[in-house]
């Protein structure tokens, strides 16, 4: 439970660079430079993705009959922060995704 905790902190550590990048962007605010290298916002993102997808998600495979069966369950009790975390970052990445489709593509 601690490790949760803990894991789910430094995920939202890793959002801040995306959150300080989509919320001066809606508010109109001047973003600082130092934090909106790509790299930093992506790698952030994706990051924090991972680490609160592991306590969050149960993926598993196996064999029945011949063929080849997978779940994937989603743990709601012992891993609120983590889902949260999961959920900030899903949301972060879809807002940036929508921008850079949105800003990049015109239509004819």
């Amino acid at each position: 439970m601690v490790r949760n905790v803990s894991v789910a902190g430094v995920g939202f550590v890793l959002l801040l660079p995306a959150l300080v990048l989509v919320s001066s962007g809606l508010l109109g605010f001047e973003r600082p430079d130092a934090l909106v290298n790509p790299a930093l916002v992506m790698g952030g993102l994706l990051a924090a993705f991972a680490l609160n997808a592991l306590p969050v998600l149960r993926v598993r495979f196996g064999h029945e009959e011949g063929t080849l069966v997978g779940t994937v369950s989603l743990r709601l009790r012992g891993a609120v922060l983590n889902l949260m975390a999961l959920s900030a970052s899903c949301l972060l990445l879809a807002t940036i995704t929508v921008y850079v489709f949105v800003e990049n593509f015109q239509p004819r």
